[in-house]
């Protein structure tokens, strides 16, 4: 019997030596090991263009881990994308929704939704906001010009808050925001996610670019401007063909202290091309924010810096799209001519430069675990 008993006693021994000696070399931390982002307003549309993009290598991050989250009060039906998920099966994309009463009043201060919020943050390595629709002029301030059209005020409620809850702003400078944490935390934001970023940090808008900025109030003088001038498709809804492509590509310049430059490694001279669609522009800049690239004229801003947390980049124009980066992909500009948006990509030499954005996130993601 005394040997069985030392021959069990040695075995434990050995097994809780093992196990100490996996979990020190973290063979069984593997949730130490993910990367997670957050990705505001999962739609289906938003979904299939994240995971295209890791299919396709542009964002490269290991054991990496997608939360697609939205605000509950919002007009918007997620169902579609819950449907989506579970019927192919996605196992790294997952949906969380955000609870609690938001108001005009509380969207720059401790709220209902700060503790969640909080929360979020503290589990992810980067928070990616999307493209939309126009935010309502009374979060920023300002009165709502008649070509304005806000279709879900709620998700820019929430979007907003979220965005003042990570960096901070004017409108609440005694705010510690959750970046103060984390300081290296990743943030990317496209056409409207600039805007919000914009908005948060205590900055305005712009309302309507051809009436406010150039003075135009009719498509058809519009349509006369300079390509270089335009920052969507005027084609689109104005001709009869509903088959008409809604963006628009244009070249930028890049500021020479700005992110283009100093990080993702383009000399200041380049003007890329770069999809837009949208009317509206940041007008005042927010706080602790430095433009870091303009239209070709420079009255429009097409890329936003924050000072305080270098890795918070918004930009005007739209690198998430798929489509960028497949040469089979093909649309129609006018009703007479069709073209394929990432041989544009190629001819103008700008799809290194949309390549090279997602290259520098994925490193800064990766890197920020280390």
């Amino acid at each position: 019997m005394k040997r069985n008993h030392d021959f069990s006693f040695r075995l434990n021994h050995a097994f809780t030596f093992l196990l100490i000696f996996l979990l020190s070399t973290n063979l069984f931390a593997s949730n130490e090991s993910k990367h997670r982002i957050i990705l505001l307003h999962p739609t289906v549309s938003n979904i299939e263009n994240a995971l295209a993009l890791v299919k396709d290598g542009l964002i490269d991050i290991p054991n990496l881990e997608m939360l697609g989250v939205y605000y509950a009060d919002e007009n918007y039906d997620y169902s579609a994308s819950e449907k989506y998920l579970a019927e192919h099966h996605i196992e790294n994309y997952h949906l969380e929704k955000v609870e609690g009463k938001l108001t005009l009043n509380d969207l720059f201060r401790k709220n209902a939704c700060t503790e969640q919020l909080h929360q979020l943050f503290e589990s992810a390595d980067a928070v990616l906001f999307f493209g939309g629709p126009d935010i309502p002029p009374s979060i920023y301030g300002a009165k709502q010009e008649l070509l304005t059209s806000v279709t879900d005020p709620m998700r820019h409620f929430f979007e907003a808050s979220f965005f003042f809850h990570l960096i901070g702003g004017e409108r609440n400078p005694d705010f510690k925001p959750f970046l103060e944490e984390r300081p290296d935390f990743v943030i990317r934001a496209f056409c409207l996610g600039m805007q919000t970023m914009n908005v948060a940090a205590g900055g305005t808008l712009i309302q309507d670019i051809p009436q406010d900025v150039y003075g135009i109030r009719d498509v058809e003088d519009v349509l006369k401007m300079s390509p270089a001038m335009m920052h969507r498709n005027y084609f689109n809804g104005f001709s009869d063909n509903q088959d008409i492509f809604y963006g628009h590509f244009h070249p930028i310049r890049l500021v020479k202290d700005g992110y283009f430059v100093t990080d993702a490694g383009f000399p200041e001279t380049a003007t890329p091309y770069v999809l837009s669609a949208h009317h509206q522009c940041a007008g005042k800049v927010g706080q602790n924010l430095k433009v870091i690239a303009t239209s070709m004229d420079g009255k429009i801003v097409e890329g936003l810096q924050s000072t305080r947390f270098p890795n918070v980049i918004g930009v005007q124009f739209h690198p998430e799209q798929d489509y960028l980066y497949h040469p089979n992909k093909k649309f129609k500009r006018t009703n007479d001519e069709s073209f394929s948006p990432e041989r544009l990509l190629q001819r103008t030499n700008s799809l290194a430069f949309h390549k090279a954005f997602w290259k520098d996130f994925s490193r800064k993601v990766t890197e920020s675990k280390k």
